[in-house]
């Protein structure tokens, strides 16, 4: 019988890197939508910028989802964080779901009673969940290629 390690600080380690997560999840979106309107994304020329600016988000993401997987895989003693890459992805689609909610909130708040149609209703909830995807999925990918990096050079996998 083999004594299991003192696990000290594992979950306060999680805690953490999910609320990092979470926060750099709503800051891409902030960062993406203040981005959008100062640059002026309209017309054809905007559509070019646009894609360009999702594709530097995206990479961005994978990069960070990368980065807090080494967090949680190289500081637990045991060596056994199962599901890291969905634990990152999750992370950041809660941060960008949370803040377009909020986002969402912002705008019913700034329209007139008249002007509150159920698209206003709908459009915070759909921007955080639309942002939610676009930076949860890259950060998924992000922390599976960390991980497996980690576990090809430790020789084995997540159980042994």
């Amino acid at each position: 019988m083999r004594a299991e390690p003192k696990r000290t600080g594992g979950l306060l380690r999680r805690f953490g890197v999910f609320v990092l997560g979470a926060v750099l999840g709503a800051a891409l979106l902030w960062c993406s939508a203040f981005a959008g309107i100062t640059l002026g994304f309209s017309g054809a020329g905007g559509g070019a910028l646009s894609v360009l600016l999702l594709f530097a988000i995206v990479v961005a993401t994978v990069a960070l989802g990368g980065f807090l997987a080494r967090l949680l895989l190289y500081g637990d003693p045991s060596g056994r964080s199962l599901r890291v890459g969905l634990f990152i992805g999750g992370s950041f689609f809660a941060g960008a779901f949370v803040s377009g909610v909020f986002l969402g909130v912002m705008i019913l708040l700034d329209a007139t009673p008249s002007q509150r149609t159920l698209f206003l209703f709908v459009a915070g909830p759909g921007l955080g969940l639309m942002y939610g995807i676009v930076l949860g999925m890259p950060a998924v990918v992000g922390a599976a290629l960390a991980e497996t990096r980690f576990y090809a050079q430790r020789g084995g996998g997540p159980t042994g």
